[in-house]
């Protein structure tokens, strides 16, 4: 779903706004409503504001910020904000305070945005945090039933989403949940499907998961979900209690809990322990 390309409309505020403002730079908008209609003459979204001031420098705030999209006659994405400030001339909308948006599966929270409707794009500066439910659903080998009701959570400091092409990317301070494992990094990039699944997974600098006591370490990892590979790349290890195995490259299937690691292998295991590689085991 396109978030942005409706955004134009917010021209409409901004020009009546504009043109009264030339008497009055104190003239407001209370209480407004504006569509957005495609050729076919369907309403495709609508933007919905308390009140719309005029600023100077030609920005114009937006008190009590909501916007709704629209999809067969469904609300399919929605985004508040309590205000943010518009800019006419480089269709920018950009805020210091919290903003969300909820869709179907999806919900993402965080503070201070910038919004560019010309690029589809929107960059989140501050707490981001993003809920995905059912955000995996692997074909192969591994089945995850529409029942399951499992949710991925991630967090960083900063988020950057282009909704035109599905892809986000997380920085600073990455953590991400799932019910299978717990991963740090310090930049994540995924690239979403139809449904806003999860189809790749790529995680860069610093890279620890985390899976009952066991961890995997490397500076490079990917996760292609239907062919359910974790690559560990970068000086990969695992890490058993004393035990570790390490090579170039590091192969997991998750659902199996089979893994490959070459070349170079070298695995060095204490007598009195077990080496335990299905770190994405059951």
């Amino acid at each position: 779903m396109n978030l942005f390309k409706h955004w134009k409309f917010w021209a409409v505020c901004v020009l009546a706004a504009s043109s009264w403002a030339q008497k009055d730079i104190n003239m407001e908008i209370s209480g407004f409503r504006v569509p957005e209609y495609d050729e076919q003459g369907v309403m495709t979204s609508q933007l919905f504001g308390d009140r719309a001031e005029v600023e100077g420098g030609g920005e114009v705030k937006i008190t009590g910020l909501r916007v709704e999209f629209y999809k067969e006659g469904k609300t399919v994405v929605t985004v508040t904000s309590p205000y943010c400030f518009y800019n006419q001339k480089t269709r920018e909308a950009h805020s210091d305070a919290p903003v969300a948006a909820d869709m179907d599966r999806m919900t993402m929270r965080g503070r201070g945005f910038l919004l560019k409707s010309s690029e589809n794009t929107v960059q989140v500066f501050d707490n981001s945090r993003v809920v995905i439910k059912d955000a995996v659903k692997m074909s192969g080998e591994v089945k995850v039933s529409a029942a399951t009701n499992t949710e991925t959570v991630i967090t960083s400091k900063e988020l950057f989403i282009d909704y035109k092409a599905r892809k986000a990317r997380f920085e600073k301070n990455v953590h991400v949940q799932d019910a299978k494992m717990e991963m740090y990094c310090d930049k994540l990039d995924i690239q979403l499907g139809q449904g806003n699944q999860i189809d790749w997974i790529g995680a860069s600098t610093g890279v620890r998961i985390l899976h009952e006591g066991r961890e995997a370490l490397a500076g490079k990892a990917t996760y292609e979900i239907k062919s359910d590979e974790f690559l560990l790349e970068e000086h990969p290890r695992i890490v058993d209690g004393k035990n570790m195995l390490m090579g170039e490259r590091i192969r997991f299937w998750r659902g199996s809990g089979r893994m490959v690691c070459e070349p170079s292998a070298r695995m060095v295991v204490y007598s009195d322990q077990k080496m335990a590689t299905n770190i994405f085991g059951k």
